[in-house]
């Protein structure tokens, strides 16, 4: 995964097809192709719960591994803009089938007080990433190896100890936290074209949709 990573980066860095953007515009395709994503998910969460809740969870988790690893691997492996959105809207779809599953079970002041907590980690990581971008640019191996420990410490308390453990919803919290800071450092570091703004926003959307879930389970209260 780590070769995998790594392929794609150098992938994007060699990619000047396509008009050059201004920093600004670049950052704000960003910023729109996030928006697009966020309002997917909102859509699914509001309008389709009740057909997404009829669904067998089995059929669910197919449909988001599908959508979800398919449109990943549409985005990162296509350097035409219009592919690579497709690609990011099948993400987000994926994205919205679980979020709409997980949301569900708690009420709505704490799906609100999630979101901002969420925005407001997400623009804090951003404008400490654009202070100190060698530093979020220098820590990709540390967050990679935090995270899979993460998820085998959470692994094997949920299926071998039978534990939930609250904590790691803070530790998750942190680590992709630190991976905003260094997916938007990267993605500045790139040629500033369409198509890298966009995978970028990929990342990202990632990242934040994770945090979300994990401040979500700290905060909220099931109904």
């Amino acid at each position: 995964m780590g070769e995998e990573s790594k392929k794609y980066k150098l992938m994007r860095l060699d990619n000047f097809e396509g008009m050059q953007l201004s920093g600004t515009t670049y950052n704000m395709v960003i910023g729109l192709v996030l928006l697009w994503g966020f309002a997917i998910n909102a859509l699914m969460a509001y309008s389709f719960t009740g057909y997404i809740l009829r669904m067998h969870y089995a059929a669910v988790i197919i449909a988001y591994l599908v959508l979800g690893l398919g449109g990943t691997f549409v985005v990162f492996r296509s350097k035409n803009p219009g592919i690579s959105f497709l690609g990011f809207t099948m993400l987000a779809v994926g994205m919205g089938l679980i979020l709409t599953y997980f949301i569900t079970a708690y009420d709505e002041h704490s799906i609100h007080l999630a979101f901002v907590l969420t925005a407001i980690v997400t623009l804090t990581m951003m404008a400490v990433s654009m202070i100190f971008p060698q530093f979020f640019l220098g820590i990709g191996k540390v967050l990679f190896i935090s995270l899979l420990c993460a998820l085998g410490v959470d692994l094997l308390a949920a299926f071998v100890f039978h534990a939930n453990l609250s904590i790691m919803d803070y530790v998750v919290v942190v680590i992709f936290a630190g991976y905003i800071g260094f997916d938007w450092a990267r993605a500045q570091a790139y040629p500033k074209v369409l198509d890298n703004a966009i995978d970028s926003a990929a990342d990202i959307y990632v990242d934040i949709v994770n945090i979300f879930i994990r401040i979500l389970a700290i905060v909220g209260k099931k109904d």
